[in-house]
C-alpha cells in the first residue's frame, strides 16, 4: 500500500510494510463498504462504524481529548498485511482510533481481530517492514507486560521520528490491541496504553 504525501505527515507513525490502518487519519479519503460481502480484490476497506463492535472496544479520549478519528475495516492482500499473510491469515479486521498531533506526532490506538493472531506474528509484521525501510537507522524489540499481559515493543528510529509499536492480547482468542506512536513523550505512550484496557 502506498501512503499519501498527508498520510505520510499526519502518521510517521505508520510503520512501512504491515501499515495497519495506514487509511486510518484525518486526512484520508473512507471508502463505504459491505462488510458482510468478500473483499472482492480490494487491499484494504475502511469506514466510520464498519466494525462497531471492534470500535466500541477503543477509548475515545485521552487525557480529555478527543480522537482525531475513528474507524474501521479490514486488510485484505499481502500488500496491506505483510507478513501475517505469508502465515496464512488473509483477511484482518480492524478498528482505529487517532490522535494527530500536527508535525509528525501521535498516537494510533487499534484493535485486530483474525484467527491465528498473536503478540508475535502481529509485531513481526510491523517490524519486517521497518527493517527493510530506508530511513529506519534502529530497531529494538523488548517483551512488556501491559495491563497485566504479556505483550512485545518494537522501538524504531526513522529518519527524524521515533516511533513506538506496542502489541498485547485483548479479552478474546485472536483480538489483539496495538498502540503506535511517534514523537511523543514515553508519559504519553503509559497513558496510552492505561487508556487501553
Amino acid at each position: 500500500m502506498t501512503l499519501r504525501t498527508s498520510a505520510r505527515r499526519a502518521a510517521a507513525i505508520l510503520v512501512l510494510g504491515f501499515v495497519l490502518a495506514a487509511c486510518v487519519n484525518d486526512a484520508t479519503p473512507v471508502q463505504s463498504f459491505d462488510p458482510s460481502q468478500p473483499c472482492a480484490g480490494a487491499d484494504s476497506q475502511v469506514m466510520k462504524g464498519a466494525y462497531p463492535d471492534l470500535e466500541a472496544g477503543l477509548p475515545t479520549s485521552l487525557a480529555g481529548v478527543k480522537a482525531t478519528s475513528l474507524v474501521s475495516g479490514r486488510l485484505c492482500s499481502a500488500n496491506t498485511l505483510g507478513t501475517l499473510y505469508g502465515r496464512g491469515i488473509h483477511e484482518t479486521h480492524f478498528a482505529s482510533a487517532v490522535w494527530n498531533y500536527g508535525g509528525g506526532s501521535g498516537i494510533q490506538l487499534t484493535v485486530m481481530s483474525a484467527d491465528g493472531l498473536t503478540v508475535a506474528n502481529v509485531l513481526e509484521s510491523y517490524t519486517s517492514g521497518a527493517a527493510n525501510a530506508p530511513k529506519v537507522h534502529s530497531l529494538v524489540t523488548t517483551n512488556i507486560t501491559v495491563n497485566g499481559l504479556a505483550g512485545m515493543r518494537a522501538d524504531i528510529e526513522n529518519d527524524d521520528y521515533a516511533q513506538d509499536v506496542v502489541v498485547w492480547p485483548g479479552n478474546a482468542a485472536g483480538l489483539l490491541r496495538v498502540v503506535i506512536t511517534s514523537n511523543i513523550h514515553e508519559a504519553d505512550l503509559k497513558t496510552a496504553l492505561a487508556a487501553f484496557q
